[in-house]
């Protein structure tokens, strides 16, 4: 008898453990109040997923820590010959023109900088391990010698003791 249960009981573990999950969140026991529906919706999906390990997910691509500027255009189509005739909003484009061009140079700039800060950490780099590498050539031929007399020392000893 003991068996058959426990039989019935791995069958019915998964629906078990779903109303294990529903009767702990709507609860309340969690995080407080209005959360249950959106810790459910996940649930789900999660569920979902592991449904088809072998399906691949598509993540979304993370945004880039720049701001995604346009290049300035080619061609101005509406340029002005004098500040005479100009409209009231003239200035207004003007101001925001200017304002992406200055966004533009100075993430130019930023870049050189950065570009700057990696050639000389590259360069500083390569020095190191460059002295790192002479330091050690230095040490294993000292030890190769010290090795190789050891050897002839107790090469010579060996023979002496044969005589």
């Amino acid at each position: 008898m003991a068996d058959s249960t426990s039989t019935n009981d791995s069958a019915n573990q998964p629906a078990n453990e779903a109303r294990k999950h529903s009767s702990s969140s709507s609860s309340g026991g969690g995080g407080g109040g209005g959360g249950s529906a959106a810790v459910a919706k996940q649930r789900a999906h999660i569920d979902y997923l592991m449904k088809n390990i072998e399906k691949p997910i598509d993540l979304p691509a993370i945004a880039s820590k720049r701001p995604a500027i346009k290049p300035p255009p080619d061609i101005v189509l509406n340029v002005r010959g004098s500040s005479a005739g100009a409209g009231s909003s003239d200035f207004h484009t003007y101001r925001e023109l200017r304002r992406k061009e200055n966004l533009r140079v100075k993430l130019m700039e930023a870049d050189a900088a950065e570009d700057l800060v990696a050639r000389t950490f590259s360069k500083e780099l390569n020095s190191l391990k460059r002295q790192d590498d002479e330091k050690t050539a230095k040490n294993r031929a000292k030890r190769l010698k010290r090795n190789k007399s050891k050897t002839k020392s107790s090469s010579t000893k060996k023979v002496d003791d044969s005589t």
